[in-house]
Parts: structure tokens; C-alpha cells; sequence
């Protein structure tokens, strides 16, 4: 019989931020691997479909964008920032950053063939760290 656990609150008993899971040999800090932001969007119309955490995007040119935070990250570089891409005519897909600090987030998700920043219909990013 599976056990079941229904709370409205955990907080760790000697520091509110710090539960931990073990699983097995290994123990994780629950609040370290929440994604803090997320955002889904499409990138050849600048708009978004879903988000987390951000204030607002910036279409800075094809396939460069910017994700300003509603709740800043505590250390500029310290988050991790995986997105995924589904690409029509981009022979390289891109998945990386041009920049993170506390505040915000640039990310250019794909390139062409030859290498130019391009828009793609559905990019998704999501950063985990911790907050200011």
C-alpha cells in the first residue's frame, strides 16, 4: 500500500529554506531544484504562451531574446538555463546564453546552417538557482 502525504506548507525544522531528500547515498536540497523561472514562448511572433518568474521578454533581433525576472536570482551565472527547441529549416540548433545576471536572462535559441541567429515558432527556457 502506497503511503500518501497531503500538506499545505513544508519548511525545514532548523532552517525554513533547507529540506532535504535522500535518496539513497545521495541528498538534495528540495528548494535548489524548483525551477525558480520558466518561460514558453514563440519566438517569430515575440509572444509568450506561459510563464514564471518573468516581468517581461525583449525581442533584441532573430533569435535573441531577453527574459527580465519579477524576483532576481542571488548571484549573476550561478543558475542553469536549459531550453529546448523545435526547428523547421535551422540546421543547428542553438541552446545557450549571452549573458546572465541577477535581473535578467539573455538566450539566443537557434542558428542557420550558416551560422545567423534565427526565430523559431516554440522555444522553452527554464533557470533553477536561488533567489534574492
Amino acid at each position: 500500500m502506497a503511503s500518501v502525504l497531503n500538506v499545505d506548507t513544508i519548511s525545514g525544522k532548523t532552517t525554513a529554506d533547507q529540506v532535504t531528500v535522500n535518496v539513497g547515498a545521495a541528498t538534495q536540497h528540495i528548494q535548489a531544484g524548483l525551477s525558480k523561472m520558466f518561460a514558453a514562448f514563440d519566438g517569430g511572433a515575440a509572444s509568450m504562451f506561459d510563464s514564471l518568474n518573468v516581468a517581461s521578454e525583449t525581442d533584441n533581433g532573430a533569435g535573441d531574446y531577453t527574459f527580465n525576472f519579477t524576483n532576481n536570482f542571488n548571484a549573476n551565472n550561478q543558475y542553469a538555463s536549459p531550453m529546448s527547441v523545435a526547428l523547421a529549416d535551422s540546421g543547428k540548433p542553438g541552446s545557450y546564453t549571452n549573458g546572465q545576471v541577477t535581473t535578467s536572462i539573455r538566450v539566443l535559441p537557434a542558428r542557420s546552417t550558416s551560422g545567423v541567429n534565427v526565430d523559431v515558432g516554440y522555444v522553452s527556457i527554464s533557470c533553477m538557482g536561488d533567489l534574492a
